[in-house]
């Protein structure tokens, strides 16, 4: 018996106060970055970005379009690591022993100001929170360097309250406080809980337990079995490794549809020792470039149609194993198998985005029943691992067999997945 759908989990942002809430409605000046990169630490790099670079992607990605950097020496906006030319990125050359306030005095600094610690990892739903919730409010507690003294390190202000920067806690008691435990951590885009990141890199040692953490967090949940308990680590090593290199995460999703290509030639000829080896490196790589853009912070419109080309190459293994196979003396059998894996993966593909569209979740998140399911159900590696199974015992064309019932079997399980939500929200609606 499938499982009804669980209730969707709670996105809102957390409860305010009436006077929280009615500040939120007022109309007010745009948020204003004002970041401390004084000192060593933000220069640290992390995840193959410096710490300041992290921050300033973040707020970009957040559209704050004003982020004035306090430092020690000039700074680019390229050097700063922005990477929207709408986004005005001003350096502001100041000593570490001058305060914030007295400095910044003649900036003209209005309205809402968000103060970070450049030497801090900040989770962009925490910095969404701070950019569009009320002001003031200052984030409680945020770590510090081991025996260092707790102090006032992120916060939105009002730009007359930027000396609160720097502070020991407790001097800014009188201001609304959040924590990063106040936020939902349920993640549509990660397909499960991800906790809200909040990490003091000011150390060596530090940021290179944040990079741990980053590389970590970069990780979707709800895989099938193979990417969730054999890939990773595989992939969150590569990822590692390219992190700091000029390697982009579009350079590898070019690499990955090529070498897909290159597989689909080898299935062709039945050259099953290089395809299969190349079916499983393609699937590393179509999980280090997203695991790489999300590390460093880096989206393009490839990225964005990354889903099409994986769908591309994947449809091109499947004809060139059916070709194959026919070829090979299993005739219209073949076909038949080869067209009904191919057939019903697009009736997969269309369960998925009636979920999502009429849904408005992932099919897998419905129910721990989906989420189960999702390990074994028809997906490329799971196909992959059919196939090598089947190659292993002589016979990669039984393989296609295998891997066209059970695609049926899966397109049949979604699709009545699918109905049966759609009938219990119908019947709740009714019900209301």
């Amino acid at each position: 018996m499938i499982a009804p759908p669980l209730a969707r989990p709670d996105r809102r942002a957390p409860d305010r106060t009436a006077a929280e809430a009615a500040a939120a409605e007022e109309p007010r000046l745009p948020v204003v970055a004002l970041i401390d990169a004084r000192g060593a630490a933000p220069w640290q790099t992390v995840g193959g970005l410096t710490l300041l670079a992290r921050l300033v992607r973040s707020l970009e990605l957040e559209d704050v379009k004003d982020i004035r950097i306090v430092c020690e020496r000039a700074v680019t906006p390229v050097a700063a690591g922005a990477r929207r030319s709408g986004t005005r990125v001003e350096s502001l050359r100041l000593d570490a022993a001058h305060p914030l306030d007295q400095a910044l005095a003649s900036r003209g600094l209005r309205g809402p100001t968000l103060i970070v610690d450049a030497a801090l990892v900040v989770d962009r739903r925490l910095l969404r929170e701070l950019v569009r919730g009320p002001f003031p409010r200052v984030v409680r507690p945020v770590p510090s360097a081991d025996g260092a003294q707790p102090r006032v390190r992120l916060a939105l202000v009002d730009a007359s309250q930027v000396g609160l920067f720097g502070a020991p806690a407790g001097a800014d008691a009188e201001l609304p406080g959040l924590s990063p435990s106040d936020l939902p951590t349920f993640s549509e885009e990660m397909r499960g809980e991800m906790p809200i990141l909040l990490l003091d890199a000011s150390t060596a040692t530090a940021a290179r337990a944040a990079e741990r953490v980053l590389v970590h967090a970069t990780q979707k949940l709800v895989m099938d079995a193979p990417a969730r308990w054999i890939d990773p680590p595989i992939e969150a090593a590569m990822a590692t490794w390219l992190a700091p290199t000029r390697v982009t995460p579009d350079h590898v999703t070019l690499a990955c549809t090529g070498l897909g290509v290159v597989a689909a030639f080898c299935l062709w000829r039945g050259w099953f020792a290089v395809a299969l080896p190349l079916m499983y490196l393609v699937g590393w790589l179509d999980g280090v470039d997203g695991k790489l853009a999300r590390l460093r912070l880096e989206f393009s419109r490839l990225g964005a149609q990354e889903a099409n080309l994986d769908y591309a190459y994947e449809n091109a293994w499947w004809i060139a194993l059916t070709a194959h196979c026919a070829t090979a003396g299993h005739g219209h059998g073949a076909v038949g198998w080869g067209a009904a894996l191919i057939g019903v993966n697009l009736v997969d593909e269309i369960a998925y985005t009636i979920a999502n569209r009429l849904l408005g979740t992932n099919l897998d998140l419905l129910s721990p029943a989906d989420r189960a399911f999702r390990l074994i159900a028809g997906r490329r590696n799971v196909y992959a691992a059919i196939l090598l199974i089947a190659t292993l015992a002589g016979s990669p064309c039984g393989g296609l067999v295998t891997m066209g019932c059970w695609a049926v079997v899966t397109a049949v399980v979604h699709a009545l997945r699918v109905s049966v939500a759609l009938r219990t929200r119908a019947d709740s609606e009714v019900r209301r």
